[in-house]
């Protein structure tokens, strides 16, 4: 009888208890900045089965121009293995082009990111969340780091092995 009374109470606990839930990326587009009369919109749907590194920056800050070395690198080591893209808060096109150009980002870059930070809980500037291939968030980096190229390094290899 007292072991039917632990299992019975184990059981309620258990019930009480609510699992914390693994955020995931769902379906997110944001606008591509790029130098073309159509507009093009870069999709999280167009790279199932890929782990997805998106780093949410502003034109305006200087740590986010400071992350964007180590964001190129691992886009070009990356290449076909995973998605990284840069994803700005500016709502401009031109003044994110400007920005990219002028500190020789050449990964992907987004614009007009703010309705998908809000969903992803941005709440500063650099913001980097990295996703697996099923796109569960597995890592998030706020701010900048001189190690941020070794990071993101260490967490793609072991997503794309």
């Amino acid at each position: 009888m007292k072991k039917l009374l632990i299992l019975a109470a184990a059981v309620l606990l258990a019930g009480c208890l609510k699992l914390p839930e693994v955020p995931t990326l769902g379906v997110v587009e944001m606008p591509v900045a790029a130098e073309a009369e159509e507009e093009i919109v870069w999709s999280s749907a167009d790279y199932e089965g890929k782990p997805v590194l998106i780093m949410f920056m502003g034109s305006w800050c200087p740590y986010c121009k400071m992350s964007m070395p180590a964001l190129n690198e691992v886009a070009k080591k990356y290449d076909g293995k995973a998605e990284v893209v840069g994803a700005f808060m500016d709502n401009d096109k031109a003044t994110v082009l400007a920005v990219a150009k002028e500190h020789g980002l050449t990964t992907k870059i987004l614009y007009d990111a703010g309705p998908a930070s809000q969903v992803m809980e941005v709440t500063g500037l650099p913001h980097a969340v990295l996703f697996d291939k099923k796109h569960r968030a597995v890592k998030v980096w706020e701010g900048f780091s001189p190690t941020l190229q070794e990071e993101f390094t260490e967490q793609l290899d072991r997503l794309t092995d």
